[in-house]
């Protein structure tokens, strides 16, 4: 019993690192700035910050909120992404229902594959959020992840051939907006392009459930603030996540 709660304190902690890493990712693809190498800063004073000024949740608390250079206030959005990605980590593993003394491959596989996909859901969302747009390289992230997971379906012979539709027809949609000129056909686009990935990373169920909700939460939004710039890439994505656990929670 005491191993199965350390695997799962150890996930919690690892989810929570990968939210650290999540508003890294989300500040600065947009600004094309390396997410991997170059060392994280201040964005209002730009001063390097060291190990400790780093330790996600613990570090914001400890410095009361405010960067230890300029003491201006660091936006709470970092703790509330930690904390979160944490739970969404945890609750993704407990739905799995891994026995780690009884534990096979698939459920390895099963494991890395949705860990990797709700990063991915994450950063989308997160992108989606700050500047209201889909960048696609996120999106072909995903796509890679889930070619890999299609190849391994293959390997199982389990029935592939839908998820190979989906992926010739997002591609079609890439070279499309391309060739479009107009911002608000390219949004479309994007919304198009984020709904198949969805399919495809996940299932039909979590595809609907997910796109159901998040147009009743886009237009309650819309209808409240009226804000044309709402941003339902940023609902769905997050919703994604949520219904890929409720549905591991019920099916697995």
């Amino acid at each position: 019993m005491l191993p199965q709660i350390i695997f799962y304190i150890a996930f919690y902690i690892i989810g929570v690192v990968l939210g650290s890493f999540f508003t890294l990712a989300t500040y600065r693809i947009p600004l094309k700035q390396d997410i991997l190498y170059s060392r994280s800063y201040c964005p209002k004073c730009n001063n390097k910050l060291k190990a400790w000024d780093l330790i996600p949740i613990l570090s914001y608390i400890f410095l009361k909120g405010k960067c230890r250079y300029c003491h201006q206030k660091i936006s709470p959005r970092y703790i509330i992404i930690e904390f979160f990605s944490g739970l969404f980590y945890l609750l993704f593993v407990l739905s799995l229902k891994i026995d780690i003394f009884n534990i096979d491959v698939f459920k390895i596989v099963e494991l890395l594959y949705g860990t990797l996909i709700i990063s991915s859901f994450f950063i989308i969302g997160g992108i989606a959020k700050e500047t209201g747009k889909l960048f696609k390289g996120t999106i072909i992230f995903g796509l890679i992840i889930s070619s890999i997971y299609m190849i391994y379906l293959y390997i199982l012979e389990n029935n592939i051939y839908r998820y190979i539709i989906y992926l010739v027809a997002i591609i079609m949609l890439f070279i499309l907006q391309k060739l479009i000129k107009t911002d608000k056909y390219k949004k479309v686009y994007d919304i198009m392009i984020m709904l198949i990935f969805s399919v495809i990373a996940t299932n039909e169920i979590i595809f609907i459930a997910s796109a159901v909700f998040a147009l009743i939460i886009y237009l309650i939004s819309y209808l409240i603030t009226k804000r044309k710039n709402t941003n339902y890439i940023f609902y769905f994505s997050f919703l994604n996540i949520l219904f890929l656990i409720i549905y591991n929670f019920i099916f697995i």
